[in-house]
């Protein structure tokens, strides 16, 4: 059992010793700036997701109303030629 755990720390302490902390200094309104940036594209993504959904249903919409005209004439049609 404590060769295992030795082992183990063994190879956690070279895997740490890969990895590498990256410190980013920034002032204040770089800081709130950035905040607010992620903030803004956040919801314009979300409006912009509402919008293609919207969009999407509208142009269906008319698609189906299209077929149902054509599908009623082609039937008004066929019931007066016979």
């Amino acid at each position: 059992m404590r060769l295992y755990y030795f082992l183990n720390l063994k190879q956690n302490f070279f895997k740490m010793k890969n990895e590498k902390i990256e410190i980013k200094l920034e002032t204040r309104s770089i800081f709130f700036f950035n905040m607010i940036k992620k903030y803004l594209i956040s919801i314009l993504k979300f409006i912009f997701s509402i919008l293609i959904l919207a969009g999407t249903l509208y142009i269906s919409f008319y698609i189906l109303l299209f077929l149902i005209i054509i599908i009623t004439a082609s039937y008004l049609f066929n019931r007066l030629k016979s």
